[in-house]
């Protein structure tokens, strides 16, 4: 690593005659606080009293700070201007364990999950088909989920998902992606796993909220010429056919999903494709308009919300005639 060069006259000024403290200089110089107080002690420019002597912490204040409050030693190196090697010896001479990684990073509020079961199969659906989930290590308490797009309406979907249960961070990238991310308690483990729960497939009303986020995730309803359909695609066809086994046992007849065949061939940009994408696709109108029925209350996408309406007004028209 690269040594920081802190020209001696620019830490004069700044801790002398600007009286900064080391962690307003630490900022500014976009370093850390302990860099600062070695090059004080390489110059021998004579320090103040240090904080520990200034800000007297007493057990208890330590305890409320770290224990009941939940700050990082970061934040009270920052609120007390004790440097955190300080914080971390304080800890150990009075006793205060400190604690597990997980919860030293947990500064924002994690709500639990509402455990309402029709929200649940929405966010299992829509979590197979766009977002990433995964907890930040064996024994965390916090549960990562994240996704991209370059969708604005996909983001702002994701972002009120999620805003009622935890920070939602969005992020945008060089390409003109949208990242967006949110750390969850672990009342949201149900998301960390990919397959459809036995519950889903035996409740209908489950099922169609679960195929409601996976719609709002991976579907399209659209009109071709005039004509209606609905279309679900995923390299996944074990989960397709599962999903053409439900619609069918409720009354939704449909075709097989079928592949593109595009298995070991490559991609524009020169990538090999590893497995077949699958496609499941409703065309004929009185099944669509019975899907569409059971659908319309779970959809939440603003542009699929449109979509399903202007299919529906198809459809309606299409059946009259």
């Amino acid at each position: 690593m690269l040594r920081l060069e802190i020209p001696k006259e620019d830490l004069v000024n700044l801790y002398e005659k600007e009286k900064l403290t080391t962690f307003q200089i630490a900022e500014k110089l976009n370093c850390c606080q302990a860099t600062i107080w070695k090059r004080l002690k390489e110059y021998d420019i004579k320090t103040r009293i240090s904080g520990i002597e200034r800000v007297k912490i007493t057990k208890e204040k330590l305890f409320d700070l770290y224990i009941n409050k939940k700050y990082s030693t970061w934040k009270i190196e920052k609120i007390t201007e004790i440097p955190r090697g300080t914080i971390h010896r304080k800890l150990k001479e009075f006793g205060i364990q400190s604690r597990d990684i997980s919860d030293s990073h947990i500064i924002y509020e994690k709500r639990d999950f509402s455990g309402d079961p029709l929200e649940k199969a929405y966010l299992i659906g829509f979590r197979i088909g766009d977002l990433g989930v995964r907890k930040r290590g064996a024994k965390s308490k916090l549960i990562c989920v994240a996704s991209g797009s370059t969708i604005e309406e996909q983001i702002i979907l994701i972002k009120n998902l999620f805003k009622n249960y935890g920070k939602v961070w969005i992020k945008k990238s060089k390409n003109n992606k949208i990242n967006v991310y949110v750390y969850l308690n672990l009342s949201f483990g149900f998301l960390l796993d990919k397959k459809i729960p036995k519950e889903l497939e035996k409740n209908k009303k489950l099922f169609f909220a679960f195929l409601g986020g996976f719609t709002d995730a991976e579907g399209s309803m659209k009109l071709n010429k005039n004509m209606a359909y609905y279309s679900l695609g995923n390299y996944d066809s074990k989960l397709l056919f599962k999903i053409y086994n439900y619609l069918n046992k409720y009354g939704i007849k449909c075709n097989k999903p079928h592949s593109d065949n595009r298995i070991g061939t490559f991609n524009s940009q020169g990538y090999k494709y590893n497995s077949n994408y699958w496609t499941l696709k409703i065309c004929r109108k009185e099944e669509l308009y019975k899907l569409l029925k059971e659908l319309k209350p779970h959809i939440k996408h603003k542009n699929k919300i449109k979509d399903l309406n202007i299919v529906e007004n198809n459809l309606i028209e299409r059946i009259k005639s």
